[in-house]
């Protein structure tokens, strides 16, 4: 009857499981509805924020001073303060409200 059916059509297909990495295989990394699961723990900062001077990670001179020539090619730099207009809360005070808006949430919300 149908038990049999269900269980000779799962012993023919097997699990799907291979004895290769997922990246060997071709097997892809589980998805809800086409999107990655999100993980159980969260990351307490983004790969992409540099807590240290309050600015995105990948754009910080600070950090990364070969940035610098490409901020200073876009006449994007503030030579009193020695880091890019774009950035500089001391010449323009309301890029603080920007970048804090893009600073990641800790634990606490704040």
């Amino acid at each position: 009857g149908c038990p049999l059916a269900l269980i000779l059509t799962f012993s023919a297909t097997g699990c799907g499981k291979t004895d290769a990495p997922p990246e060997q295989s071709g097997v892809k990394p589980p998805t809800a509805a086409g999107r990655p699961v999100t993980p159980l723990i969260s990351k307490t900062a983004p790969a992409d924020w540099c807590g240290e001077h309050g600015v995105p990670e990948s754009i910080c001179t600070r950090c990364n001073a070969s940035l610098i020539d490409g901020f200073k090619n876009k006449n994007d730099w503030c030579k009193k303060h020695g880091l890019p207009e774009s950035q500089c809360v001391a010449c323009h005070p309301d890029l603080v409200a920007k970048f804090a808006a893009m600073a990641p949430k800790t634990s606490d919300g704040k």
